[in-house]
């Protein structure tokens, strides 16, 4: 059956006084498509576990940690934040809770330091550089406006190190590197349940994957997709982001599969 299309000249109005104010009015969709603060419960659901080992990497201000402990009191949190605007808030927020550990850092495909672009809108900070061609708006809380040297490690190596055998859950937020951080996620995968990933379907970011890059990797790493959630339009309707939800399809990671 074909959409019902509506005409509604006082939502053109106010998106049009919207846009003078600088504010993005991204559409959202009740019983289309699932919203994106939906996506935490799925992957709970898809997990099966009351007390899961989640890592969070892009924890940001802790709103996917208030998520995941909202649903799940008895979780354990290991969150990435390489933003020390945001880390030193969450490690002081989380001082006393054994269970959420904070670790400011960047997460990728090999270990050392790497330059992060800080940009207007903080959310929105990567280690790739934003897309010369962007939505006004979007450019402009993109556009970066200083740079700092963080240490980045990949999540084998951070596993290797705290001897975590089990990651139940693996969400990323990483703004465009989320399919390098995967890429050093390669043994810790095996015996991941779920995998929440921010996929992008635009380029947002210089070098950055797009969303089939993810969604091939994701088949080779033994994941299938399971919906998506929290899509995000452009003001001309095209598809910028949302999130992805893998759930492991088959047992493990093929031995043989090649990277490069």
């Amino acid at each position: 059956m074909p959409p019902l299309i509506w005409s509604n000249p006082l939502k053109v109005i106010i998106k049009s006084l919207l846009r003078r104010f600088d504010i993005i009015a991204l559409k959202r969709s009740t019983r289309i498509y699932l919203p994106e603060d939906e996506s935490y419960r799925i992957a709970i659901e898809c997990c099966k576990k009351s007390n899961p080992v989640i890592l969070d990497g892009g924890s940001h201000n802790g709103s996917s940690v208030d998520a995941f402990r909202a649903l799940l009191p008895n979780s354990e949190l290991h969150c990435f934040e390489p933003d020390q605007t945001f880390a030193s808030a969450l490690l002081k927020r989380f001082a006393t809770d054994r269970f959420v550990h904070i670790i400011d850092a960047a997460l990728g495909d090999e270990s050392g330091t790497r330059l992060f672009n800080i940009n207007v809108s903080r959310s929105t900070n990567s280690l790739l550089t934003s897309a010369e061609v962007l939505e006004p708006n979007l450019q402009e809380l993109c556009r970066t406006v200083s740079q700092v040297e963080v240490a980045m490690i990949t999540i084998d190596e951070y596993c290797s190190q705290q001897q975590l055998n089990q990651i139940d859950i693996v969400k990323l937020d990483l703004q465009g590197y989320d399919y390098r951080a995967l890429v050093g996620a390669r043994k810790t995968l095996r015996s991941t349940r779920v995998v929440l990933v921010e996929v992008f379907f635009t380029e947002i970011y210089q070098g950055g994957h797009l969303f089939p890059d993810i969604l091939r990797l994701m088949a080779r790493y033994g994941f299938k997709l399971f919906t998506l959630s929290g899509l995000h339009y452009g003001c001309n309707d095209e598809l910028l982001w949302a999130d992805a939800i893998f759930v492991k399809d088959k047992q493990g990671l093929d031995a043989s599969v090649d990277l490069d």
